[in-house]
């Protein structure tokens, strides 16, 4: 008789829930539970006999190297396998350091996942998958969807720059949302009367999609960042060492992002903002945008990197038909 198991699935994404489970056999000798946040994983932890902890590394309460580091909290052997789109070098060491068993980078193959399932002592021979279901199927699953999505973009990206840099980068948790041109405007006032941030404005376009990233560096090691990636660190040409490091953060995030929607990106030269910025114009201002937010930290430098990728209306379209292609 099939012995039975639980296995606990912690990721702030329902579309990985619902992917995983999908995935998962369909048995009755499988009892599967949730959790949004490393402390709600470690809570179940703590009150069932987990066999396989599925662990994202980016969530927020707390990450999945903050679990992984609070292990074991009972005396049981549960199996952890970090399915993550943070695919940094240095990450994955990390997650073996502290005791993971397996790494598996989002997205993944659903044959690999089988044979990791395998390799578990979880059969797959009862799998039947859910019948007639769509990941994409209102509002919010699109939005859901599409985070996902850029959370996979952040993480290759991340993994760029950190092989460009040579450290650790930390992975952030990206925020996907609409905003209005006030809203747009008011941030747009709130950079430029930040005395120590520096801001650039880059144009994309590919597919459909237009929008105009922003990047907004700070810290007092800018200098030694863009020395790190190779750049110019002549004190005359600071902005021209900002330019290239924004460029390089939205280079990466778009290229990563491209692969996985299948559209080509092309992008203008980047600009500091006081120089141009076409959003904020009262042409725009009734304009509602979609936008993706989030900020890289460099772990061993005074250094912070603030970036919005906006994209007008006709884009936002274009984006929610591909995320219904993705199941």
């Amino acid at each position: 008789m099939a012995k039975s198991k639980r296995i606990l699935i912690c990721d702030d994404s329902p579309i990985v829930h619902k992917a995983l489970t999908r995935l998962l056999p369909d048995s009755d000798f499988l009892t599967l539970h949730f959790a949004e946040n490393g402390r709600a994983g470690l809570e179940c932890l703590s009150q069932y006999d987990i066999d396989v902890l599925f662990l994202d590394l980016t969530m927020p309460v707390m990450d999945g190297f903050g679990v992984l580091k609070s292990l074991p909290v009972r005396d049981f052997d549960t199996k952890v396998v970090v399915v993550s789109a943070d695919v940094q070098q240095q990450a994955i060491e990390r997650c073996f350091s502290l005791g993971a068993h397996h790494f598996l980078s989002k997205p993944f193959d659903s044959k690999d996942f089988k044979t990791l399932l395998t390799s578990l002592d979880l059969s797959v021979e009862s799998h039947s998958p859910l019948q007639n279901e769509t990941l994409v199927n209102s509002e919010s699953d699109y939005v859901n969807t599409f985070k996902e999505v850029a959370n996979i973009a952040l993480g290759r990206g991340a993994a760029i720059i950190s092989d460009h840099f040579g450290e650790f980068i930390k992975m952030p948790l990206p925020n996907v949302a609409h905003m209005d041109a006030g809203e747009l405007a008011m941030a747009i006032t709130d950079i430029k009367n930040t005395d120590d941030t520096i801001a650039i404005a880059q144009r994309f376009v590919g597919g459909g999609i237009n929008g105009e990233a922003l990047v907004c560096l700070r810290g007092d090691d800018i200098g030694v960042f863009g020395e790190k990636l190779g750049f110019s660190q002549m004190d005359e040409h600071k902005n021209e060492i900002v330019i290239d490091t924004a460029n390089l953060m939205v280079s990466s995030f778009l290229v990563a992002l491209s692969e996985q929607m299948n559209i080509p990106f092309s992008v203008r030269q980047p600009i500091v903002l006081e120089e141009y910025m076409s959003w904020g114009d009262g042409e725009n201002s009734t304009l509602e945008l979609f936008t993706i937010e989030y900020t890289y930290q460099a772990e061993s430098l005074d250094l912070e990197c603030d970036v919005l990728f906006l994209m007008d209306s006709g884009s936002t379209q274009v984006i929610k038909k591909i995320m219904g292609t993705l199941h």
